[in-house]
């Protein structure tokens, strides 16, 4: 054993380079936990933009069309306090919406955005090429947990995009009250999988949030294809375990 954990140590130095080194930590993995937004999938920006309209419309039947142009940074500002918890159901997510509007929070109002919003979310999102292949494939080898910042609501965006099925575990920042790259988010993960950080291995693509799950022992796999691959980083000189360009070549590594 000791021997083993020497060569593990040499090949970890030598950036896991050789097939023997990906095998040696392959028969050690017993859950994978996977991020969502820049991993599994993208927000098509059209459609963002279409939803957007959708809302100003919603809010201009109810002849609300004062501070509108500041609806785009309210949405957003809004779900980042939601991704941290702040704001736990639909009603609290649009009462603040129409609070920072300026805007009175009619229930009926309330429910008419929230319309909206389930009838346009699942449009906003789509899945990069071949995830639905790869998440059956790692199904059927590991437990797998989804590890996601994301706002009130998600959870039905999991079962729209055919996601939800393949998961053990689904961990949302609104739900735990803090936000990736915070331990406790991890933490969550592994009790739920039943499993010791040096047992799984996480995937993402902000180095951000693998610098987080690296410090409770977690092994770490850098998605190049998203846009915040650097945002917040610490350490712009992080090194994970495994790199790719994209998530469908995962199974070259698990």
């Amino acid at each position: 054993m000791f021997i083993l954990q020497k060569v593990r140590e040499k090949l970890e130095l030598k950036g896991f380079s050789s097939a023997f080194g990906r095998c040696l930590e392959r028969l050690h993995f017993k859950g994978v936990l996977i991020d969502f937004g820049g991993t599994l999938a993208y927000l098509d920006e059209l459609e963002n933009r279409k939803y957007e309209e959708a809302i100003a419309s919603a809010l201009k039947k109810y002849g609300c069309e004062r501070h509108l142009r500041d609806l785009p940074s309210v949405l957003a500002g809004t779900y980042f306090s939601s991704t941290k918890g702040e704001l736990k159901t639909p009603q609290e997510f649009w009462s603040l919406v129409l609070r920072k509007l300026r805007i009175p929070a009619q229930p009926d109002l309330i429910g008419g955005l929230e319309a909206v919003r389930n009838s346009r979310f699942p449009a906003m999102w789509k899945l990069y090429d071949g995830v639905l292949e790869v998440l059956s494939v790692l199904q059927k080898k590991y437990r797998l947990a989804l590890v996601s910042n994301c706002a009130v609501g998600t959870d039905k965006l999991m079962d729209s995009l055919g996601l939800a099925d393949f998961f053990s575990c689904t961990i949302l920042s609104y739900q735990v009250g803090v936000r990736k790259p915070d331990k406790r988010m991890y933490l969550e993960a592994l009790k739920c999988l039943k499993s010791e950080a040096r047992e799984c291995i996480f995937v993402a693509d902000e180095i951000s949030d693998l610098e987080g799950a690296r410090e409770i022992g977690l092994r770490t796999m850098l998605v190049r294809q998203g846009l915040n691959t650097f945002q917040e980083a610490k350490d712009m000189n992080f090194k994970p375990n495994f790199q790719i360009s994209q998530i469908s070549e995962i199974t070259r590594f698990l």
